[in-house]
C-alpha cells in the first residue's frame, strides 16, 4: 500500500479511527502475528508482574487488594491484552468503544491517571522484553516493538482522554450542586433571567421598527446570553436543553437578525418566527429551572429522596471507603410492583401519592446515615453503608412489609401496593456500576419469581429459592 492511496481508505474514517488504522495499515500481518502469538505467551506473566507492582506501590494500592485482582482485575487486563494485540486486524469501532470504556471505568473508580500510565509502562515494557528474547531479525524487532509500543500509547491516550472527559462532567456536576447548596435562589434567577430575555426582545423589535443602523444587537451578547454562557452553563451541565437554547441562539443571531436587517420594511414572517425562537428559548429556559428546583438539596420534589444526579459521586464514595476501611457494603435496588396499572386504575395524583408513601416507608425503614435515592419512574436505590448482604436483607424484607402496608384506596380499606426487591452486597469490585448491575439483576429474579419477593445477588441466581 503506498501513501497516496491512504487518504481515499481512510477518509470515511473519523479522526480516532484513521489514527487507529494507519498504525495496523503500517504493520505487515506476519508481524502482527508474531506479536500477537508473543503476547498470547507472555501476557500472563505480564499481567502478573504488572500487579504485583501496583498492589505495592504507594498510590495505587488504596485502589486495589489481592482479592480485587484475583476476583475481577487480572482476566480483564489479560482479556484487554489479547484484543488490542490479536492476529486479525480489529474492528476500529469496537477497539476505541472498549478504550473509552476502560477510561470511564478508571475515572469512576478515582484511580489517579498517573498510576495508569505507570502501569501502562510496566506492561509494555515486559512487552518489549519478551520481543527482544525472540528470533526476530533487526528489522522485524524494530517494526513489532513500534506497534506494540504505538498501539499501547493510542489505548493509553484515548482512555486518558475520556478519564479526562467523565471528571469533568464530574466537577461540574460537583460544582453546580454546590451553588445550590450554598443558597442559590433559583426562582429569583429564573425570573431575572425571564426579564433579561424579554428586555433583548423588546430592543431587538425596537431596533427593526426603528430601522436603526447596524449592527443589530445581538442575543449571545446581551445580558441573558452572557448568564447563558457563563453561570447558565455552570448550573446547568452536560444538559441537552441548554445545547437547544444555543442552537436558538445561534439561528436567531446568524440567520433572523441578518435577515431583518437587510429587509425594508422586514417580513412579517421573519418577525413572527423570531418571535417563535424566543418563546421556544423561554420554554426550553423553564424547563432547565424546572430540573434545577428539582436538584435543590439534591432532592426529587415528588419523593424528598436524593436525586440520581448525584448517584455517582455518592457511590464512588461509599466504595472507596468499604475498600480503605475494610467495612461492608450494600444495595438494594426497589421496585413498586405493576405500577402502570395502579397509574391506570387510581390516575398519575393516585400514582404520585403511592410514590410519596413509598417514600416514606423507605425513610422509616432505614438510618439516617443510609442513602435512599429515586432511580427511575417507579424504582429506588437504597444504599445502606457498613451493611453486610444478611442485614441488608433483613432490611429489604421489613421495608417490603412496610410497602404492603400502603393503600391505594382513600378510604384505607384496601392494600394493594407490592415491591420486588434487589440486593448486592460490595464484593470488592471498585467499579461502583457493578454493584447496581449486581441488584438489578437481583431485582430482575424477583419480579419473574412473582414479585412481591427479595432476592440477593449471587453467581448463581437460578437456583436460587424465593423468599
Amino acid at each position: 500500500m503506498t501513501v497516496d492511496t491512504l487518504p481515499s481508505i481512510t477518509s470515511s474514517l473519523s479522526p480516532d479511527e484513521r489514527e487507529w488504522q494507519l498504525i495496523i495499515d503500517a504493520v505487515d500481518p506476519r508481524i502482527r502475528l508474531i506479536v500477537a502469538k508473543t503476547v498470547e505467551e507472555r501476557a500472563p506473566e505480564g499481567v502478573e508482574f504488572f500487579y504485583t507492582t501496583l498492589l505495592n506501590h504507594p498510590e495505587a494500592s488504596p485502589f486495589l487488594s489481592n482479592q480485587i485482582v484475583n476476583d475481577h482485575l487480572h482476566s480483564a487486563l489479560l482479556k484487554w491484552c489479547l484484543s488490542l494485540f490479536s492476529a486479525l486486524a480489529p474492528d476500529l469501532s469496537s477497539l476505541i468503544a472498549t478504550q473509552r470504556r476502560i477510561g470511564l471505568v478508571h475515572a469512576r473508580i478515582r484511580v489517579p491517571l498517573h498510576v495508569v500510565m505507570h502501569g501502562a509502562r510496566l506492561l509494555k515494557s515486559t512487552l518489549r522484553q519478551s520481543l527482544f528474547d525472540s528470533a526476530l531479525s533487526s528489522k522485524d524487532l524494530s517494526t513489532a516493538i513500534n506497534y506494540v509500543e504505538n498501539m499501547m500509547d493510542l489505548a493509553i491516550e484515548t482512555m486518558s482522554r475520556e478519564f479526562v472527559r467523565d471528571l469533568q462532567k464530574e466537577i461540574e456536576t460537583d460544582e453546580a450542586y454546590r451553588l445550590i447548596t450554598l443558597g442559590q435562589d433559583v426562582t429569583l434567577e429564573r425570573e431575572v433571567q425571564r426579564a433579561a430575555l424579554l428586555d433583548w426582545g423588546h430592543k431587538i423589535l425596537l431596533s427593526i421598527c426603528c430601522n436603526a443602523p447596524p449592527p443589530l444587537p445581538l442575543l449571545e451578547s446581551s445580558g441573558f446570553g452572557l448568564w447563558l454562557n457563563h453561570k447558565g452553563s455552570l448550573l446547568f451541565p452536560n444538559t441537552s436543553g441548554i445545547e437547544h437554547i444555543r442552537t436558538a441562539i445561534r439561528r436567531i443571531d446568524h440567520v433572523l437578525v441578518p435577515s431583518l436587517a437587510l429587509e425594508t420594511p422586514p417580513a412579517a414572517t421573519r418577525i413572527h418566527e423570531l418571535q417563535a425562537q424566543i418563546e421556544e428559548i423561554r420554554f426550553l429556559m423553564d424547563d432547565l429551572f424546572k430540573e434545577s428546583e428539582a436538584l435543590e438539596s439534591g432532592r426529587d420534589p415528588l419523593t424528598c429522596t436524593l436525586n440520581r444526579r448525584f448517584l455517582p459521586t455518592i457511590m464512588a464514595r461509599e466504595v472507596a471507603q468499604s475498600i480503605r476501611r475494610q467495612v461492608p457494603f450494600s444495595i438494594l435496588m426497589i421496585d413498586i410492583d405493576h405500577f402502570k396499572a395502579i397509574n391506570d386504575r387510581y390516575g398519575h395524583t393516585g400514582g404520585d401519592a403511592v410514590l410519596r408513601q413509598v417514600a416514606e416507608k423507605l425513610v422509616a425503614s432505614c438510618r439516617t446515615s443510609d442513602f435512599i435515592f429515586r432511580y427511575g419512574g417507579e424504582e429506588f436505590l437504597v444504599a445502606l453503608v457498613e451493611t453486610d448482604a444478611q442485614r441488608a436483607f433483613q432490611v429489604a424484607e421489613n421495608i417490603r412489609e412496610n410497602i404492603t402496608q400502603i393503600s391505594t384506596q382513600p378510604t384505607g380499606s384496601t392494600s394493594s401496593v407490592t415491591a420486588s426487591i434487589g440486593v448486592a452486597h460490595f464484593e470488592g469490585h471498585p467499579d461502583y456500576t457493578h454493584l447496581i448491575e449486581d441488584a438489578d439483576r437481583a431485582l430482575y429474579y424477583a419480579k419473574a419469581r412473582g414479585r412481591n419477593c427479595t432476592v440477593i445477588a449471587t453467581p448463581n441466581l437460578d437456583s436460587l429459592p424465593r423468599y
